[in-house]
């Protein structure tokens, strides 16, 4: 329970300042803990990013997991990108993203724990597109390690410039279109 109060604390702070402002100080008093304790628990800001970024996957996992319910390959891909752009755009919790650009900058001691959570959600998507490719829904030639590189990049890419600016383009479009593109690019020649 208190590990849950002091993630939570986490969460709330990085989203209002960003994690290289956040100290372990601040994650304790928020939660009503000593910093002690936080430090006791988590012992370092990486150890601790490290518990919001599995928790924020755990959280995805359980949102897709019925929605993925019966499905294989090439649909379960699909509907990971949609409840992907329309989780991560519909919310106001965006921790993830501050941490992933601090990890390019002032964080630079998180980059390991931003660069795990990629590499997860990169062979997660692997494995949707080798079953695929067993199933026979997706081409053959497909490089699966290099189409799920693209496919976290598209997704991330486009929750980042819907971040910086809502309205910049309308995102219900754009999911559409990614979708089409999705199934237009892996459909192998025949079943298009």
């Amino acid at each position: 329970m208190s590990d849950q109060r002091m993630i939570d604390a986490a969460f709330k702070l990085i989203e209002r300042q960003g994690g290289s402002r956040t100290t372990l100080v601040e994650i304790g008093e928020l939660s009503g803990y000593s910093h002690g304790l936080v430090s006791h628990r988590f012992g370092t800001k990486g150890a601790l990013v490290r518990a919001v970024t599995e928790r924020l996957q755990r959280e995805f996992a359980k949102m897709l997991e019925p929605a993925l319910a019966g499905l294989h390959g090439l649909e379960a891909l699909v509907v990971t990108a949609e409840t992907y752009l329309r989780t991560a755009t519909a919310s106001d919790r965006n921790a993830m993203y501050v941490l992933i650009g601090e990890a390019l900058g002032p964080l630079r001691e998180i980059r390991g724990e931003m660069a795990l959570a990629d590499r997860k959600f990169r062979l997660s998507v692997q494995k949707l597109i080798e079953e695929g490719v067993r199933l026979g829904e997706i081409r053959r030639d497909v490089d699966p390690a290099a189409y799920s590189a693209l496919f976290v990049g598209m997704l991330r890419g486009l929750v980042v410039q819907h971040l910086m600016k809502p309205r910049a383009f309308d995102i219900d479009r754009v999911r559409r279109e990614l979708i089409l593109s999705i199934e237009r690019s892996l459909r192998p020649a025949d079943a298009r």
